[in-house]
């Protein structure tokens, strides 16, 4: 079992590893990531095992996209089973361990900027990385 420790892991190696698994870098992959790693450090839980992720966003890309964030950041998989989704079209994702369950959700902020993100950027990878260097709080709501 591989443990994260959210607070040491390397985001950019992260992120290089979550693009080469996906394909390519965009915003929501970012999210995803971003999204798992705050999961692990509120739930106290270094991912692969004891955890579980739902999330909302259903199978439709780009939003879909933030699942294979969360796979990587977390060690959820289809294959243990640890990873489910919803066709909710919800930037939202149901972490758990056995003792503690958290909820979060993409800002709306965040959402706008992304449907907009020709006015301010040149591509989605230079939006991608501006949400990396991003708090969780901006990123954020816990619900």
């Amino acid at each position: 079992m591989k443990a994260v420790d959210p607070e040491k892991v390397s985001l950019e190696e992260m992120i290089k590893q979550a693009t080469e698994f996906h394909g390519h870098l965009g915003p929501f992959l970012v999210l995803g990531i971003r999204m798992g790693l705050f999961a692990l450090k509120e739930l106290n839980s270094p991912g692969y095992e004891g955890i579980e992720a739902l999330v909302k966003t259903g199978n439709t890309p780009s939003l879909s996209c933030l699942l294979d964030g969360v796979q990587i950041s977390t060690g959820c998989t289809m294959g243990k089973g640890n990873i489910a989704t919803e066709p909710l079209g919800l930037a939202e994702a149901d972490f758990s361990t056995d003792e503690k369950k958290v909820t979060f959700k993409v800002k709306d902020e965040i959402l706008n900027e992304i449907k907009s993100w020709r006015e301010s950027y040149s591509s989605l990878e230079e939006i991608a990385w501006s949400i990396s260097k991003r708090s969780d709080e901006e990123l954020f709501e816990r619900l």
